[in-house]
């Protein structure tokens, strides 16, 4: 006959009866804790074994918990618990090697002082998990919780492994200081099946990289049951082999400080993602990417926001998460350094170039070579040799992108038409010199007899077609100039014809 152990009141089981084995080992025992009762077994101040173990080494007996057992230490269990509506504290390691049902109960791993596991040989299923304060939560082995999961201000590091979380509402996982980390294929997994947001509060682990980064991540499914998981990787993802200098034509920069692993393990609803970041220390970024195909993929539009502290963006309908890395990420901004230039020695032009980087960006012409200013976008121009001037934008995000035009510069010459119109009409009326950089000038036109019926020693002006008032010939015109360029001292000289219509 099964023998049955019933608390109804304050049991305390103090660490004098016990000095080398475990505190409580009911040894194929049932202990039956009433609704209103509580089993506290204290620490073990004498130097030996303290906790709770159930039917150790039986394989039988069980305890069964409706009311408050606290655990001063570990808590090993061999043969089944059950509870119902009921607490249990542990301060030490929760070691399941049978089954635990806690119909609506609440596990509360509250240890101060060191690391807690949750380990065993079977995967324990709590209903309400909370881990209190303390230092980090540590799982050798999965996990599920279908109520709430409480992380308040400790991390839970389920290392390789995976604790899911089958209760859809939103607010079934909760937090103030706390978080879930984990390494490798590790990752913390929430069955969903509303369209609402749910945040996964996940960081790098605090034993592995450094000091650990809290770096949530949001899925927002459209529809339907889906089970989606979650990791943060500090570090460059380079390092694991996800080069975040392969990228697609679409992005310029893919995050170098984490990046996360997102899962779908079932269904295949899309999903809206949000990616939170700290500006201040992860800089400024504007997309996601995805890996796939050996490189950083762009994903979609993306739209930036805040939340929780930080700095959020977003993209929408992701449907694919296979791989599983995504990235913060920044896309190439438009960038053209305008169409090339040709210009007669001694002429200037002014760049006009399409930026389409933030404001803020840093801008460098080069060569600097006859530029009035290489760190503006638009310098005036003068060289006196072909040249190609690139320029260089880098905007706040530390995206940069180059573009070249080339400046073609000719030999100095005389630059004269050889017809001109003079009927009023706005257009090619004035027979003249086209040069702007002429410091002397003498023009003269001649008619075919000869005779000399115009000449200005000023380039601005020119012949009108007419002579003494009167309106000539249509017909060919002979002209001849001297002149000398801005710059030089020689006086060149030049002679040609010019037609005159009407």
């Amino acid at each position: 006959m099964r023998k049955f152990v019933p608390l109804s009141l304050f049991i305390f089981i103090c660490s004098a009866l016990f000095s080398q084995t475990a505190l409580l080992n009911n040894k194929g025992a049932g202990i039956y804790v009433l609704n209103g009762g509580y089993m506290i077994v204290t620490q073990n101040t004498n130097g030996g074994s303290s906790g709770v173990y159930n039917a150790l080494g039986s394989g039988s007996g069980q305890i069964t918990n409706q009311g408050t057992i606290v655990i001063q230490g570990p808590l090993q269990n061999d043969a089944p618990i059950t509870g119902n509506g009921d607490t249990i504290e542990v301060a030490g390691d929760w070691i399941n090697d049978n089954t635990y049902s806690g119909n609506n109960s609440l596990v509360m791993l509250n240890g101060s002082e060191q690391t807690q596991n949750i380990t065993g040989t079977a995967v324990t299923t709590f209903d309400n998990l909370d881990l209190s304060v303390g230092p980090v939560k540590k799982q050798s082995i999965n996990a599920i919780t279908t109520g709430v999961l409480s992380l308040n201000s400790a991390e839970l590091a389920t290392d390789v492994n995976q604790m899911l979380v089958t209760n859809t509402n939103i607010a079934a996982i909760t937090w103030t200081s706390g978080f879930v980390s984990s390494v490798g294929a590790g990752r913390l997994s929430w069955v969903t099946i509303a369209a609402s947001s749910y945040v996964f509060p996940v960081g790098s682990p605090s034993y592995v990289n450094g000091p650990s980064i809290f770096r949530p991540v949001a899925i927002s499914p459209a529809a339907g049951t889906d089970t989606f998981g979650a990791c943060l990787v500090k570090g460059n993802a380079t390092n694991d082999g996800y080069n975040v200098e392969a990228l697609d034509k679409t992005l310029c920069l893919v995050n170098p400080n984490f990046y996360h692993r997102l899962y779908n393990g079932s269904g295949a609803a899309a999903a809206d993602l949000t990616m939170y970041y700290n500006a201040t220390t992860d800089g400024d970024w504007t997309d996601e990417a995805h890996w796939k195909n050996n490189e950083w993929n762009y994903i979609a539009p993306a739209t930036t926001s805040t939340g929780l502290g930080f700095s959020t963006v977003t993209v929408p309908a992701v449907s694919d998460f296979n791989p599983n890395p995504f990235a913060l990420a920044h896309k190439k901004f438009q960038l053209s350094a305008g169409p090339d230039v040709a210009l007669i020695q001694g002429q200037s032009t002014v760049f006009a170039p399409v930026i389409g980087a933030a404001s803020g960006s840093a801008i460098e012409w080069t060569p600097d070579l006859d530029l009035t200013c290489t760190t503006c976008a638009d310098p005036t121009a003068n060289p006196s040799a072909t040249t190609e001037y690139t320029i260089t934008v880098t905007d706040p995000a530390g995206c940069k992108l180059s573009d070249s035009l080339n400046v073609a510069v000719s030999e100095l010459g005389l630059l004269i038409p050889t017809g001109f119109s003079p009927n009023g009409d706005g257009e090619n009326d004035v027979f003249h010199v086209l040069n702007k950089n002429l410091a002397q000038i003498d023009l003269v036109v001649f008619n075919r007899w000869g005779e000399k019926i115009y000449e200005t020693t000023d380039w601005t002006v020119g012949w009108d077609g007419t002579y003494k008032g009167q309106k000539q010939d249509v017909g060919v015109y002979v002209w001849e100039c001297s002149y000398r360029f801005i710059g030089e001292s020689t006086i060149k000289t030049a002679k040609g014809n010019v037609t005159l219509i009407r």
